[in-house]
């Protein structure tokens, strides 16, 4: 079965990895999966293209420029064409709506998975996704806010809607005490630092400054914690520009972009994601099925994930107040980080195995 993916960007998040996973799990089953992505190749598409998965890149690099989609959705068109794919299956708003724009002109399987909050989109965008949701053969929707949404805002048939929650393989994601002790030892971390983790892309949405806020007011209290932030993105000067006003170069280590947050999250004792806009977080399950109890802001699915005061924290994505004070409890209190942790890992391994196998059984179905 050929298997087209059309996607926003390549670069390093949520979405671009559940596609990584997912293109690689049609290859390994027999399948013959090809990438477009909008906007320019990123880390994402290296790690396809390592695989053996053809990436082609539409180069559009201004969102707002119409004689750029415009040109993007006639190479699409040429692509699917070209291919002559089973199934198209596009990821994230952009990409979503080229394809069903592609659909109105030649026909072929539709799947779409949006992996982002389109509560969060403004009201154009929300109509325009509403105009043209019935050219989908199926909406997949990778978290339950989302499939609420769809279907009672955005009007979407419920029949055509079927919730795939993202989901992690706790495996592969899974505690190791040697990892851990070789990784804080390169860390230069002591074995009585409390270690707070952050895996996200450094964006507006992703509230980081808030984050910066509540751990330099628990840093002032308690030296003996370090706040390890995974990631890249266009906020980076802006949290620099914190931590050297605010003394907290020492404390706080940005690692960058990784291929595999593995270790990081080893090395940490509490994961944290204040985030103000989210679907169902990659990065949440994968240090949950770490056994790191969390600290999430109560937006997407995140409140469901983590059971508050069971397996960690919830609180108001705007109160670093709040926040603090959560991270000075999980700090002082060991036994309750231990606690919340193997809660956090036995529910993520029963509540969101992975969720490539369910895609391939509906591609299956679709053929």
């Amino acid at each position: 079965m050929k298997i087209l993916y059309v996607i926003t960007t390549t670069d390093c998040g949520g979405a671009e990895h559940a596609l990584l996973s997912l293109a690689k799990a049609a290859r390994q089953a027999g399948h013959t999966p090809k990438v477009i992505c909008l906007k320019p190749a990123g880390t994402i598409a290296a790690q396809l293209r390592a695989s053996e998965i053809e990436v082609i890149s539409l180069d559009v690099k201004n969102k707002f420029s119409l004689s750029e989609w415009a040109g993007a959705l006639a190479r699409l068109i040429q692509e699917i064409q070209n291919f002559q794919p089973d199934i198209v299956h596009g990821f994230l708003y952009r990409a979503i709506q080229l394809c069903r724009q592609a659909k109105k002109r030649i026909s072929f399987r539709l799947i779409t998975t949006p992996h982002y909050d389109l509560s969060k989109k403004n009201y154009f965008l929300r109509m325009r996704d509403r105009g043209l949701k019935d050219l989908d053969d199926l909406s997949c929707a990778e978290s339950q806010k989302t499939a609420d949404f769809l279907t009672e805002k955005q009007k979407y048939n419920p029949d055509k809607v079927k919730l795939i929650c993202n989901g992690v393989d706790s495996s592969f994601f899974s505690p190791d005490a040697q990892v851990r002790a070789k990784m804080r030892k390169e860390l230069n971390i002591l074995p009585e630092e409390v270690v707070f983790c952050c895996v996200a892309r450094f964006a507006k949405e992703k509230n980081l400054p808030v984050l910066l806020q509540s751990f330099a007011v628990l840093y002032a209290k308690n030296p003996l914690v370090r706040l390890v932030l995974v990631g890249d993105g266009p906020e980076k000067s802006i949290l620099e520009a914190f931590l050297a006003k605010n003394g907290l170069k020492n404390a706080v280590l940005q690692v960058g972009e990784v291929k595999d947050v593995r270790p990081y999250l080893q090395a940490a004792d509490v994961f944290v994601l204040p985030s103000l806009m989210e679907s169902l977080p990659l990065s949440l399950l994968e240090a949950c099925a770490c056994g790191l109890p969390a600290l999430v802001s109560q937006v997407g699915d995140m409140p469901l994930v983590v059971r508050h005061g069971e397996s960690g924290f919830v609180f108001n994505a705007k109160d670093p107040v709040v926040l603090s004070a959560l991270m000075a409890e999980l700090t002082e209190n060991t036994d309750l980080r231990k606690k919340m942790g193997k809660n956090a890992r036995t529910r993520t391994e029963r509540k969101y195995p992975p969720a490539e196998p369910k895609y391939l059984e509906i591609y299956a179905k679709m053929k």
